[in-house]
């Protein structure tokens, strides 16, 4: 019988192993540009033509090689970073696996040049995997990699590539992606189409931000910081009122390394439920830092993907971050340049802090107006929350019966009444689910309601949730039903308009109803935007406070269930620039 199993000729399987780490000329970047980062570059430049197929030189100031690690570098599986077995639990370098030289060797024409001292160096030349020449040469310290001719020999993988421009701009996302996780290196990208992109060395990633799309894009940015156990989440989130329903960016590092995750992603999103609208995107720049041998980061042949040992705990913090960053007073709009803040050194973000046991805050109850004396019930607002913007007595003003502008200690905020009475009445309801206490008022005289088929339907299932909301809702026959009790949210309530208006939302759909993922949800959602008091409302003095205490004492205060601001800041300092005072 003749053998049907054989070992592959050096050659053929050494191109086999290219083609899981050489796709295209970003990845020949990619490789490059993660050796010379591991080599303790700070500065590296990048020089592509026709779109990398062509040539491809990366250039580094790191440590450099002597003339045998040189000639090492291009065998296969020698690498500088991994010694033992135990080292794979714990690795802390971009490239480890000792397979990126020659693998880019067996498919090009390369060129390496090195040197661990000023004036000693080596160069060697590999041409489709077999060595050509070495010999000396003088150069600074550093390595320069020069790739020419890629897939020259295989010219079938040469046909899969994509025209020159589509090509750089791999390349150019490659770099950014790096560019953000190291800011404190300087990066060059030349791709012979237009002027280098020169990113000079960044104190923070938000001036790395800016100085790759410009400081408006950095400026819709806030900052997340938090810890959880081991793991720490820091980086920078798009503000919610800047996120548009367009392709974002989002980029996920985890100890230093970029990786990709859609399902972190979609965590994200649900961080920011209710504080944008369906269909809305915000771009993300998250760093993850979780304790060696808790992410395994060889499960994937490009090192694109990493294995998390307690992924709930990471969504958790994830979730956790950024619906505190987003509580902050930074994640409103502003009327000019918002507040300056000094970021720490490293991400461009505050420093991480082990999260304390909040101050406990009284149960807010459904009657959110004054209407009498002070009610010895009153939850207290939040004091980190208020004292940030509010003084001790803030002056009010409402205008036009729909917002209401307070002094703050730099300048002043404006609020809309009925956005931020729908954020305290959405967690107030929310909240009530969760006690069984939301309260309601027996009506002396019941309401009787004649609805559609498909609302009838819809009441007789929902019976139990909406009496959980206030609503004691009984069948009567025929389509009707009667209502002997409501919730009283404020004085200027319409519990017979709220209900129609809840039942028919529910019944027919929304943009709003349908973004929630439980009908208790549903229901708060649609009660908190039926319920709230309306624009054209006049409110005394003291509601006006009351709604202030009630609207800081909420999870998310300066965002209301639609995805709009509910609190726009306007500076002292931005107030003295448009009036032309120098401060």
């Amino acid at each position: 019988m003749p053998r049907r199993i054989h070992i592959l000729p050096e050659k053929l399987a050494n191109q086999i192993a290219a083609g899981e780490v050489v796709e295209r000329p970003a990845s020949v970047v990619k490789e490059l540009m993660e050796n010379a980062l591991d080599a303790g570059a700070s500065r590296v430049d990048v020089v592509v033509r026709n779109g990398g197929k062509t040539e491809i030189r990366v250039a580094d100031d790191g440590w450099g090689m002597g003339r045998e690690d040189a000639l090492l570098a291009v065998d296969r599986h020698a690498t500088s970073k991994v010694k033992t077995e135990a080292d794979l639990a714990a690795i802390r370098t971009l490239g480890f696996r000792g397979e990126a030289l020659p693998s880019i060797a067996s498919v090009s024409r390369v060129v390496l040049e090195t040197a661990e001292r000023d004036g000693d160096g080596t160069r060697v030349v590999v041409t489709a995997g077999q060595l050509a020449a070495v010999e000396e040469c003088a150069r600074r310290t550093g390595t320069t990699v020069s790739v020419r001719s890629l897939f020259f020999n295989v010219p079938a993988r040469a046909k899969f590539l994509r025209s020159s421009a589509a090509e750089n701009r791999a390349v150019g996302e490659v770099v950014t992606t790096l560019a953000l996780a190291t800011p404190a290196v300087a990066y060059m990208l030349d791709t012979g189409q237009r002027e280098p992109l020169n990113l000079p060395a960044a104190a923070t990633v938000a001036e790395r931000v800016a100085a790759i799309w410009g400081a408006e894009s950095a400026d819709e940015l806030i900052q997340v910081a938090h810890r959880s156990g081991g793991i720490a989440l820091t980086g920078l989130i798009q503000r919610p009122d800047d996120a548009r329903p367009v392709s974002r960016r989002t980029y996920l590092f985890v100890n230093g390394r970029s990786f990709t995750d859609r399902t972190l992603v979609r965590a994200a999103d649900r961080a920011y439920r209710t504080t944008i609208p369906q269909g809305v995107y915000p771009s993300l720049f998250l760093f993850f830092e979780v304790p060696d041998g808790e992410v395994d980061v060889n499960v994937h042949p490009a090192k694109a993907e990493v294995r998390f040992r307690d992924r709930p705990a990471v969504e958790r913090v994830l979730e956790e971050g950024i619906r505190a960053a987003l509580g902050g007073l930074e994640s409103t709009p502003s009327i000019g340049a918002h507040a300056a803040y000094e970021p720490a050194a490293g991400t461009g973000v505050t420093q991480v802090r082990e999260p304390s046991d909040p101050a406990p805050r009284a149960e807010p109850q459904m009657t959110l107006f004054v209407t009498g004396g002070a009610r010895p019930d009153a939850p207290a607002p939040a004091p980190e929350a208020l004292g940030e913007i509010l003084g001790s007595a803030p002056v009010m003003w409402q205008v036009h019966n729909t917002y209401i502008i307070a002094e703050t200690r730099t300048g002043l905020v404006l609020v809309d009444q009925h956005s931020a009475h729908e954020r305290v009445l959405y967690e107030e309801i929310v909240r009530g689910f969760g006690t069984g206490e939301l309260a309601s008022q027996r009506l002396l005289f019941p309401l009787t309601l004649r609805l559609s088929p498909a609302e009838y339907a819809l009441v007789e299932q929902l019976t139990g949730l909406l009496e959980g909301a206030g609503f004691q809702v009984e069948p009567f026959g025929g389509r009707s039903v009667i209502v002997h009790s409501v919730p009283a949210p404020h004085p200027y309530f319409d519990a017979e308009r709220c209900l129609r208006e809840m039942i028919a939302e529910l019944t027919d759909g929304s943009s709003l109803v349908d973004s929630a993922r439980t009908q208790h949800q549903r229901i708060a959602l649609s009660m908190a935007c039926k319920g709230a008091i309306k624009a054209g409302q006049k409110l005394t003095q003291r509601e006006m406070s009351e709604l202030f205490d009630r609207l800081f004492a909420t999870e998310l205060p300066y965002h209301d269930i639609h995805g709009r601001p509910t609190v726009v800041q306007l500076s002292l300092a931005e107030l003295h620039r448009r009036f032309g005072r120098s401060g």
